[in-house]
């Protein structure tokens, strides 16, 4: 199971065994509390950003996903693996980006074939895109041939394609790079239309997330 952390409260009777919550470092203090039924939980704390936005100049005061993070989500799904029964919740901010990494990242570790794992979290969440930065660690940590990081750019592309718009994070790549002078082209001045809450926030879940809402 994924979801926002405001569907966690959702899940307070489910069979949940296994918990992970993932919260950007100013949600620190607040409580949130676990289904009733958990057992063991595993909560981090860092930012929704990946390999491109962790680079750009406007993110520099955010915290990226590191390798000690990753090394827990593996280490946490090891404890799954002699276990007969088990319900796994995982929650981030929109429950598309984080929380969809970390499941795929501990089914793996937990003895899934990687192709199994990312398929069984698309299912239970279509709509989501998973964190590249933590997938990509996981392959090294689990020796997995960078298959979760290119399963997880496939899905991503065929995701905006899609949705009929360009990669908010490769516009932002695009954006940075270009010169301040230079006049912006076709796809920059459709990005522009968005809300400026939407462009602003952080971690791609999070703004497909608020484009989905903007459209309802």
């Amino acid at each position: 199971m994924v979801c926002p952390r405001d569907g966690v409260t959702h899940y307070w009777d489910a069979p949940v065994t296994h918990f992970v919550s993932l919260i950007d470092p100013d949600e620190m203090d607040t409580e949130l509390k676990p289904p009733r039924s958990t057992e063991r939980k595993l909560q981090l704390v860092f930012n929704d950003l990946d390999d491109i936005e962790m680079n750009l100049p406007n993110f520099e005061r955010y915290c990226p996903p590191q390798e000690d993070d990753v090394v827990e989500l593996v280490e946490f799904g090891k404890t799954l693996a002699p276990l007969v029964d088990w319900g796994l919740l995982a929650h981030c901010e929109a429950g598309i980006s984080r929380s969809t990494a970390a499941a795929i990242t501990i089914l793996t570790s937990a003895g899934y074939r990687p192709q199994t794992a990312f398929g069984v979290v698309r299912k239970i969440c279509p709509e989501m895109l998973p964190n590249r930065r933590i997938l990509r660690i996981a392959d090294h940590l689990l020796h997995t041939g960078g298959s979760l990081h290119h399963m997880a750019e496939i899905h991503r592309r065929k995701a905006f394609e899609r949705a009929g718009y360009e990669d908010p994070t490769n516009v932002l790549l695009r954006e940075s790079l270009a010169p301040k002078s230079a006049p912006k082209n076709f796809l920059q001045r459709i990005f522009d239309v968005f809300p400026v809450g939407w462009r602003t926030m952080v971690g791609s879940g999070a703004r497909m997330r608020a484009v989905k809402q903007h459209r309802a």
